[in-house]
């Protein structure tokens, strides 16, 4: 229950970064699907690349969990994915060092799964529409840790409105409320993981 009040803390005190973070991110993942139908080319370009990241060594395991039929073993996997590449390793971690850092990466990748996920066909559609629930959610995590790249340097370059003493104190309060925001992100990266695994065969 602390863990819940503390997030809800944090999204409380920052709530319009968070309304303008869902509509950038989730208005870019659409404005990206739409541009893909129109441009030629494009949704090719973007088949491409999505195909070589799954080849690449780590998604591979995945892709291979999901061949498997394994719901236990590919939800594992796609979890710690996600968290630890997603989240962690491309939005939270460089954002420590790089200002703003996680709002260009989750920006990025709202483009980069937008393109393959772009309908041409009514049969590509209806699997869009059947994916849908499990992308929004899934993005709603992404917007977390987005949100906790723009709370850490408002925080940092916004110290005196905290009422805190430098722009350091600044830094480790950001810090600290993007430690309170992992338990969601968490929570929510690991149902969507087990929705993945349950979902994949249907959209085969």
């Amino acid at each position: 229950m602390r863990l819940f009040d503390n997030f809800r803390t944090v999204l409380r005190d920052n709530w319009n970064a968070y309304l303008i973070s869902n509509l950038v991110v989730y208005g870019t993942l659409v404005m990206a699907m739409i541009v893909t139908v129109y441009l030629p080319g494009l949704r090719e370009w973007g088949m491409t690349n999505t195909e070589a990241f799954l080849s690449s060594p780590g998604s591979s395991v995945i892709v291979e969990a999901y061949a498997s039929g394994s719901v236990v073993k590919a939800s594992l996997l796609t979890f710690l994915g996600n968290l630890l590449f997603a989240a962690l390793a491309t939005t939270t971690l460089p954002s420590l060092t790089i200002p703003f850092f996680g709002v260009l990466a989750t920006l990025g990748r709202a483009a980069f799964i937008g393109m393959p996920y772009a309908p041409t066909t009514l049969e590509e559609l209806v699997v869009v529409l059947v994916a849908s629930p499990v992308l929004l959610i899934e993005f709603q995590a992404y917007v977390l840790a987005m949100l906790g790249s723009v709370i850490l340097w408002r925080s940092t370059f916004g110290y005196r409105r905290r009422n805190l003493s430098s722009a350091w104190d600044g830094y480790l309060a950001g810090v600290k409320d993007n430690v309170r925001l992992y338990p969601a992100i968490i929570a929510l990266l690991l149902g969507i993981a087990v929705m993945e695994a349950l979902t994949a065969p249907l959209l085969r």
